[in-house]
């Protein structure tokens, strides 16, 4: 039995000792990467001083939000205020202060502390009875300033004054000008320096010694000990640490004991129990006197100064009479080892969600869930007077997720991790390693894209998107031999290396795998057929293309195949490149266009077939590009609305239209003038459009009944409903609503009374074959008998011939334009057009079949 445990725990050793031998994943390497690299940069800053301004002020911040308890009832100050300034001058002579000190001992307290300098010249009296108080009062300390000079001290205390009862009044500031540290003794060989707090703190508790502890690098006084302040504690990098310092912990934001004036002492308006068996600190608090100091409770330097000298003093007091009666009153910080492992556990958990969320919201929430928990913790630890440094662990959590997310990112990259199939950077390598191998053999190279993946995502979600893009992938391993190389290079794009030769091979390839690929399979209880459309690149020996060349190539052809028909191949041509790098400088030229106010609107005339006076305008777009003319909108229409960029020119349009329309009222008052505008599909489904075009018109001050919009048959049938919605809010606006190029797009007839449209314009090709064709001539005339029907306006486009005007007259209809009466013109031609006789005003009017 004893011999199948042993056995069992061997077994057991040996597989952790198996698993521990496998090397680690890309992830977790990445992780511990991104954790040990975090952790050495921030250390690095920690020793160039590069984080200790940060968490100085942190710790300021953190130590204002802390609950401050009530002012020390075991100390008085009795403070020289501006008034006692203006009543007993300053400096005060020493028989005021030693009349001070007297009435104070009449109450019997436990010490007295003179925070003012005594060496200035003073009167022999005074000075006398100033040191007779001192010796006989042992309860009375006063104070020196050792300042910098290194032969002598730089404010002595008088001579007569006993060595035990004075102490130093030099403070440690830190470099940002706040006072968070409290000297409190300078070991001197034969002389030894104490602070004044400490010298009033050690006569408050005569019955306990101070014991310097070098060893330890510390000062005791009684069972207390007090471990001194080191270089680089809590949030400090480098300070000067001579002699034995504590962080001072602030009883309180100002006044840290009750108060007096010397004005009410010297009154005899003492309460005695305020100062029976107290320490009672004198000196002043009046701003005048420059004796104020910054804490961790001034709001910014910038403003006054919050804490008297005096005030600084009695805190450092409280503090050491805390410390001394066993209370929580001393800071302390975390061993060198311990920040370590603070800073690398925050680095670490970093890089973990980091690597393992993938969502960028997501890992933006858990980064700052992470930075409050530092906050927290820090702030909690700083309640127990313990200073965790807060700015160090958030810059390492920082780090440590922008290294982790970019090594992910240069993972996925690489590989997929849908498919796990390469991706293209690594394909791109394999490209050029075949054609480095390969000069003198072709390289064929195919870019697949899966058709209508689009309408998978949008009908079933993302998640069978990914199962049957999974789907694919697997099919193309399977059927592709070893030696190609495949990768997914896009959403729904994979590319290969065809390891054949000739053309009649390929196509044998690519049919069955298209056969392959298009056999129906099952996701999710779902039967799907997807088909996919392929472009093919080939590389010779005498026209070696780079990779991404040859990779841009083949899914140049696979746009091809789409645009002729999805399900098929096609083989890169060179005239498909020359093709697209048109397409590409057109758009450039485009934009150019926008910024250099090449385009312009010319203007032809819509003339009424009763009277034929000119009754409005039609706006057209024109390009005039300087050096090279006019560019036929049949060029750029149909790139500006792919682009995007129709937006803006439909936008340019309406309002240099509108303003046009505006000028020629005031020029013509005696014309009824309108103006038909085009509007594309992307406008027309503007969120913000009525909105556009209501500003244009109120900025204008032009009634909207005066602007027709121009909409074709194809923009309103794709979404019927919300069509119809979008017209009736322009409508709102007053405008005229017309259906372009009727009779050519889809069957609307029996939508057609729904729209609240004001005109039907015939399309012209339907005009110009009205001579040739009865089948055309009976289409416009039914078209004219439906709007006359419904009571909508008529406008027939493409009028050449006046047999056409005369047909169109006698079937009805109202209102025409075309190449008859005149072609688009320019502004000023437009204008004098209506400046001049129109000789159409008085044409025939008979009817004629």
């Amino acid at each position: 039995m004893v011999h199948s445990r042993a056995l069992l725990c061997g077994q057991r050793i040996q597989q952790w000792i198996c698993r521990s031998a496998k090397p680690i994943n890309f992830g977790s390497r990445a992780v511990l990467v991104a954790s040990l690299l975090a952790l050495t940069i921030v250390s690095a800053g920690k020793r160039f001083r590069l984080f200790e301004p940060l968490e100085t002020s942190s710790f300021d911040l953190l130590t204002q939000l802390l609950i401050q308890p009530a002012p020390d009832p075991r100390l008085l100050v009795v403070e020289v205020t501006e008034a006692d300034l203006e009543a007993y001058g300053w400096p005060l002579s020493d028989q005021i202060v030693a009349d001070i000190i007297a009435a104070v001992q009449r109450y019997e307290p436990a010490v007295v502390g003179l925070d003012l300098y005594r060496n200035t010249p003073q009167d022999e009296p005074g000075k006398a009875a100033l040191a007779e108080t001192f010796a006989a009062s042992p309860n009375v300390i006063g104070i020196f300033n050792v300042g910098k000079q290194k032969d002598r001290i730089e404010v002595p205390a008088p001579a007569a004054w006993p060595a035990a009862q004075v102490g130093f009044n030099d403070l440690a500031i830190d470099p940002d000008g706040v006072l968070r540290r409290n000297l409190l003794y300078v070991a001197v060989p034969n002389h030894p320096f104490y602070s004044f707090p400490l010298r009033v703190a050690l006569a408050y508790h005569s019955d306990l010694a101070l014991e310097v502890d070098l060893a330890n690098d510390r000062l005791r006084i009684g069972e207390t000990s007090l471990p001194a302040l080191n270089t680089g504690d809590g949030g400090y990098a480098k300070i000067d640490d001579r002699g034995y310092q504590v962080l001072l912990k602030y009883r309180t934001p100002s006044a840290p004991a009750p108060t007096l004036t010397i004005t009410q002492v010297l009154a005899g308006a003492i309460p005695p129990e305020w100062v029976r068996g107290k320490i009672v600190l004198i000196g002043s608090t009046a701003s005048s006197l420059k004796d104020e100091f910054f804490t961790p409770f001034s709001q910014d330097q910038a403003s006054e100064f919050l804490m008297a000298g005096v005030e600084v003093h009695a805190q450092s007091i409280s503090q050491l009479l805390d410390a001394i009666a066993g209370k929580p009153a001393l800071y302390r910080f975390l061993p060198q080892w311990g920040e370590f492992l603070w800073l690398f556990s925050w680095a670490l958990l970093a890089a973990v969600i980091g690597w393992r969320v993938r969502r960028p919201p997501t890992l933006l929430l858990w980064s700052g869930m992470m930075v409050v928990s530092i906050w927290a913790c820090s702030s909690l630890a700083l309640g127990a007077l313990v200073w965790v440094p807060t700015v160090e662990p958030v810059t390492g959590v920082l780090l440590a997720l922008g290294l982790v997310v970019t090594q992910k990112a240069l993972y996925r990259s690489s590989y997929d991790q849908l498919t796990l199939l390469p991706g293209r950077d690594i394909f791109l390598l394999q490209v050029q390693r075949a054609l480095h191998h390969r000069p003198a053999g072709p390289v064929t190279v195919v870019f697949l894209d899966i058709d209508r993946f689009k309408l998978i995502n949008q009908s079933f979600g993302h998640g069978m998107g990914d199962r049957v893009l999974q789907t694919i992938g697997e099919r193309l391993r399977q059927f592709l031999p070893p030696s190609a190389h495949l990768a997914r290079v896009g959403g729904d794009e994979f590319a290969f290396l065809l390891p054949v030769h000739g053309q009649p091979t390929v196509d044998q390839w690519l049919n069955r795998l298209q056969a392959q690929l298009s056999e129906p399979f099952v996701v999710a209880r779902q039967r799907l057929a997807v088909t996919s459309s392929m472009g093919v690149a080939m590389a010779h020996g005498d026209y070696p293309p780079t990779p991404e060349d040859l990779l841009r190539d083949a899914h140049t052809a696979m746009y091809r195949a789409k645009a002729l028909n999805e399900y098929r191949y096609e083989v890169f041509a060179s005239t498909m490149h020359e093709e697209a790098v048109q397409r590409l400088e057109l758009e450039s030229h485009l934009l150019s266009a926008f910024e250099n106010n090449e385009f312009l609107l010319h203007y032809q005339p819509i003339v009424s077939l009763k009277t034929g006076l000119i009754s409005g305008f039609e706006a057209l777009v024109r390009w005039y590009r300087p050096g090279e003319g006019f560019v036929s909108p049949g060029q750029f229409i149909q790139v500006t609305e792919e682009t995007g960029l129709i937006v803006h020119l439909g936008q340019w349009i309406f309002r240099t239209a509108c303003a046009q329309l505006r000028v020629w009222q005031q020029q013509f008052p005696e014309h009824r003038l309108t103006m038909s505008i085009n509007l594309s599909r992307r406008q027309f489904h503007q969120t913000d459009l009525v909105d556009q075009f209501g500003a244009a018109l109120q900025e204008l001050d032009l009634g909207g009944n005066l602007i027709q919009l121009e909409i074709t048959e194809s923009m309103i049938m794709h979404d019927v409903d919300g069509a119809i919605d979008i017209m009736h809010r322009l409508k709102q606006l007053g405008l005229k609503l017309a259906i372009d190029d009727f009779g050519t797009g889809y069957s609307s007839l029996s939508y057609l009374h729904r729209f609240p449209t004001d005109t039907l314009k015939i399309d012209q090709s339907f005009v110009g074959r009205m001579d040739q064709s009865d089948d055309d001539r009976e289409i416009v005339q039914t078209i004219i008998a439906l709007g006359q029907k419904l009571k909508m306006d008529l406008v027939a486009e493409g009028i050449e011939s006046e047999k056409q005007l005369q047909r169109l007259r006698a079937m009805g209809c109202h209102r025409g334009q075309g190449y008859l009466f005149s072609q688009p013109l320019g502004r000023d031609a437009a204008t004098a057009i209506l400046a001049n006789p129109w000789p159409w005003e008085s044409f025939d009017t008979s009817e004629s079949a």
